[in-house]
C-alpha cells in the first residue's frame, strides 16, 4: 500500500494590492491602455493579473508566502533534556497553532492541546514533561521519554500576515467587518483598511477567537469612515505593500523594454531604456531582505 503525503501548503494568498491602491500609488505608469484597444474594465483585470504576478514573484523571492496561510508540515523533532519538545516549522512569522500531534511512530501519534504551546515568530515549544519540585534543589520537568528520542510531528499553524478583501460595505462607527478570510487574524492585532483618504488603522478586539475562512471581525473600537466592498483588509508591513508596487512596475514595464524607437525621421534604431525597470527591482529586493526564508 502506498503511503500517501498528507502535508497541506499554500501556493499563494490574496493579492498584496488591490487595482485601486495601485493606480492612487505615484508611479507614473500608465495603465489606461494595456490591452491595445480594450475596454476600461478589460485594463483593470489586466492590472489585476500583474499585480497577482507581481505578489506570486515576491512568494517565490521570499522563499514563502507572506499573506496569512493555514500550512499542516509532518516532520521530525527530538524532546530536550527539559522535557520540551521544540519545533521549527518552514514559514514564519507564526501566528497560532491549530493542532499538534507526536510520536514514536508516525502512525501513533498523541494529540497536543495548542493553548499549552510557547509561541514565538519562528519556533512552537511544548512543556511535555510534568512539572516537579525539591526542596533540595529548583522546580524541573520530570522527564517522559529517554533523552534525545526523536519524534514524529504533526503540525497545522498559521502563519504570515492577515491580508483580505471587504466582504460587503460597512458603515461609519461599525464595530465589526465582514472579510473574506479571517485568517491570520489575531487578539489585539492593528491592520489597515486601505481606503484612499479614508483609509484608516484599526485593531482587532481582544475578545476575537481566531479561526479561518470568510466572517466577521470584531474591532477594538468603531470605524470612522464608510467603507466598501473589496477594499484591502491587511496587516501586512507598508514596506511589503511598496515592494509589491515596485515589481507590479517591472511586471509592467518588462512589457515594452526591449522595443525599438525610431529616433526622429532618421533611420537610427535606438533600444528603449530599461533603467527604470532595474532601479524597481533593485528597491523591491532591498525591502524585501527581511522577509525571505533561508533554506
Amino acid at each position: 500500500m502506498t503511503q500517501e503525503v498528507t502535508t497541506i501548503s499554500a501556493l499563494f494568498s490574496t493579492p498584496y494590492l488591490t487595482v485601486a491602491e495601485y493606480k492612487q500609488a505615484p508611479t507614473a505608469v500608465d495603465v489606461d491602455d494595456l490591452v491595445g484597444g480594450g475596454s476600461a474594465s478589460i485594463n483593470d483585470q489586466e492590472l489585476a493579473n500583474c499585480i497577482a504576478r507581481a505578489s506570486s514573484w515576491i512568494d517565490a523571492h521570499c522563499n514563502q508566502v507572506l499573506g496569512a496561510t493555514l500550512d499542516t508540515e509532518s516532520f521530525r523533532a527530538r524532546i530536550s533534556r527539559d522535557g520540551m519538545l521544540k519545533l521549527h516549522p518552514r514559514f514564519t512569522p507564526i501566528m497560532g497553532v491549530v493542532s499538534a500531534a507526536y510520536g514514536n511512530a508516525p502512525q501513533s501519534q498523541t494529540a497536543l492541546d495548542p493553548s499549552t504551546a510557547w509561541i514565538e515568530s519562528m519556533s512552537v515549544v511544548f512543556p511535555l514533561g510534568g512539572v516537579v519540585s525539591s526542596f533540595y534543589g529548583a522546580i524541573q520537568f520530570a522527564p517522559i521519554y529517554s533523552q534525545n528520542q526523536e519524534q514524529y510531528v504533526t503540525l497545522s499553524y498559521v502563519n504570515g500576515y492577515a491580508n483580505t478583501l471587504l466582504a460587503s460595505s460597512a458603515s461609519a462607527t461599525a464595530s465589526t467587518l465582514s472579510v473574506k478570510d479571517l485568517t491570520g487574524f489575531v487578539p489585539n492585532q492593528q491592520f489597515q483598511i486601505y481606503d484612499g483618504a479614508s483609509s484608516e488603522l484599526l485593531r482587532v478586539a481582544s475578545s476575537f477567537t481566531v479561526s479561518q475562512g470568510a466572517g466577521s471581525l470584531p474591532l477594538a473600537s468603531a470605524t470612522a469612515y464608510a467603507h466598501t466592498a473589496g477594499l484591502s483588509v491587511s496587516a501586512l508591513p507598508p514596506a511589503i505593500k511598496l515592494a509589491t508596487i515596485y515589481m507590479t512596475n517591472v511586471v509592467l514595464k518588462s512589457r515594452g523594454n526591449g522595443a525599438l524607437v525610431l529616433g526622429g525621421l532618421t533611420p537610427t534604431v535606438i533600444e528603449s531604456d530599461n533603467s527604470a525597470v532595474g532601479s524597481d527591482y533593485s528597491s523591491a529586493m532591498d525591502i524585501l531582505k527581511p522577509y525571505r526564508r533561508i533554506r
